[in-house]
């Protein structure tokens, strides 16, 4: 059997007061820190105050984005009066909720430590730590989903050049300007092996008509034409022969002339004959020159002759060059209405081809204050399945028309190019239209906005410019920044006055002055009015980065230099007993 087993000595069990001590020496500082915090968030989750300022935020909040939705705001503008509304109004919130941090345990706050066993750093930075939880959790999830949803309905109802019309479904891509082609001359189909889809290049043949006629009747004009050319120079011939005729009857007249000087010498008979001689000269000139005059005239008609007679021949050529029928444009056959052997007029039509790469869309416009917007040259996107390409608006249609479904609607024509891929026509598109920014009619309130901003009816590139995942992310942490600022300034001034009421209405003061101040400390961009101006660069992305980062450094280390200054106050004041 064996023997009881023998604790030694040095195993015995310590006594009550050291377990005691070991024991509420087992949670470590952060221990008690996360504990007083998780306390402390507890506290704030049943406070009423805090209840209301997340649900009438959430409900202010939700009703700005749904209102500025109607009137088709883009997410900038969104996102802008909503965080512009916390900085102006939930801010004070913000100073309540921070005031009211040691509102239970301000009469016994020295007992209220004591009896935790804690330090009082520890407890003042738990509070510190729940408090700039409690409110960024409310900030932010409320701010966080609405600002996604702004950037989410953004992309889906514009784009980064402005705001864009309802989407128009399922519409039909057509070929842009196609090319018909029409025969010129007469004649059977010889050779054609086109057909519909097939890819052609300009210049390229399609059909060849049976030319044997042309030619031939082109055979018979450049004979015309030679007979003519022969004929002009027979005219001309003839207008040098009468020209000479004449010359020589001139001198013959002129010799008559001559041999009647001295009539006096001669006899009347050889007076008379020499006068006889001279008149028939006279004649002789006189027909000479109606002869000279009649081939003067027929060379002008010789040459005309030779002009239409080439102009035929033109003519006749240009026909025979009608007989191969080419493609005018790159692109590919669409229709095809001719078959080979076929006896084809002048002005059928033998095929029609659709320019390479280049489409439209005729998109419906159902809203005519969407329709009035509209103008040629504004942008357009067409998804057609996976794929976006971009275009623009090529003419408005002056009048209603009936879709396909018989409803009458105004109508726009986009035109596009494509990637080079064939097979585009007749596929269903989904068409968005850029338009320009709404005109807003200022009311009294948006006048007041307007000067707290500091907008004015120029800053369209701010107003019209998508937001960022980055720069929504810039945006709030402002307000964040402002908020943890304002929760370490208000525990800072409870520590000094020790009052919930005197605190926050010292913090609020200093709230309103603080722009003052700032510009006083040359931080002028740090004040809450600037940032308010300044939000709608910010969200649109036109800011400059490392500005926007300086402001958060500076706003987040004002708050915890202030945060350091209320544990130093509150654990240098009013020592434990």
């Amino acid at each position: 059997m064996p023997s009881p087993r023998v604790t030694p000595p040095h195993t015995a069990e310590p006594n009550p007061a050291a377990s005691l001590a070991r024991a509420r020496r087992l949670p470590s500082r952060w221990r008690s820190i996360l504990l007083f915090v998780r306390t402390d968030l507890e506290a704030v989750g049943r406070s009423w105050l805090c209840r209301g300022f997340l649900v009438a935020s959430a409900l202010v909040t939700v009703l700005e984005l749904k209102g500025m939705q109607a009137e088709q705001k883009v997410a900038s503008q969104m996102l802008e009066a909503v965080y512009v509304t916390y900085l102006l109004v939930w801010m004070h919130g913000v100073i309540f909720i921070a005031g009211g941090a040691l509102a239970r345990e301000i009469d016994c706050l020295n007992d209220a430590i004591l009896c935790r066993g804690v330090t009082r750093g520890e407890y003042i930075v738990g509070k510190l730590a729940a408090r700039w939880l409690a409110v960024f959790a409310m900030i932010a999830g409320v701010l966080l989903p609405t600002s996604f949803w702004a950037i989410r309905q953004d992309k889906l109802v514009r784009t980064d050049e402005g705001y864009v019309t309802s989407a128009a479904r399922n519409t039909k891509v057509e070929a842009w300007d196609p090319k018909k082609i029409f025969a010129e001359v007469g004649g059977t189909v010889k050779e054609m092996t086109l057909q519909v889809g097939d890819a052609v290049r300009g210049g390229d043949v399609l059909a060849q008509l049976d030319d044997r006629a042309i030619f031939d009747e082109l055979e018979t004009e450049r004979r015309a034409e030679e007979n003519a050319r022969n004929e002009v120079n027979n005219a001309r011939r003839h207008f040098e022969e009468a020209t000479r005729n004449v010359a020589q009857a001139e001198d013959a007249l002129e010799k008559a002339e001559r041999g009647l000087i001295g009539k006096d010498l001669l006899s009347k008979v050889d007076q008379a004959d020499r006068q006889t001689d001279i008149r028939s000269r006279k004649r002789d000139l006189k027909n000479a020159e109606s002869e000279l005059r009649v081939a003067q005239n027929a060379v002008p008609t010789a040459e005309r002759a030779v002009e239409n007679a080439l102009a035929r021949v033109r003519d006749a050529r240009r026909r025979l060059g009608h007989a191969t029928v080419t493609a005018p444009v790159s692109g590919y056959v669409t229709e095809v209405l001719v078959h080979p052997a076929q006896y084809v007029a002048i002005g059928t039509q033998l095929f029609t081809v659709a320019p390479l790469d280049e489409y439209q869309v005729r998109v419906p416009i159902y809203k005519f204050e969407e329709f009035k917007r509209l103008k040629a040259g504004l942008t357009a996107y067409i998804r057609i399945e996976h794929t976006e390409y971009k275009g623009v608006i090529d003419r408005l249609g002056a009048m209603t028309q009936p879709d396909r479904w018989g409803r009458d609607s105004n109508y726009a024509v986009v035109r596009f190019k494509g990637d080079g891929t064939l097979g585009l026509l007749g596929l269903p598109a989904d068409v968005r239209l850029v338009l320009p920014p709404p005109q807003t009619r200022v009311n009294r309130v948006t006048a007041l906005l307007n000067v707290l901003t500091g907008h004015s009816a120029g800053d369209s590139a701010s107003r019209t410019a998508s937001v960022t995942m980055g720069w929504m992310l810039v945006g709030l942490g402002q307000v964040l920044g402002c908020a943890a600022l304002l929760v370490s300034l208000t525990l800072t001034m409870l520590m000094l006055f020790r009052n919930a009421l005197t605190a926050i209405l010292s913090v609020i003061g200093l709230w309103h002055i603080s722009n003052l101040l700032f510009d006083f400390a040359g931080l002028k961009e740090v004040s809450y009015l600037e940032m308010v101006s300044t939000l709608d660069k910010v969200l649109g992305g036109i800011a400059k980065p490392w500005d926007e980062l300086a402001i958060l450094t500076w706003l987040f280390g004002f708050a915890t230099a202030f945060g350091v200054a209320a544990v130093a106050l509150f654990v240098s004041r009013d020592p434990p007993r």
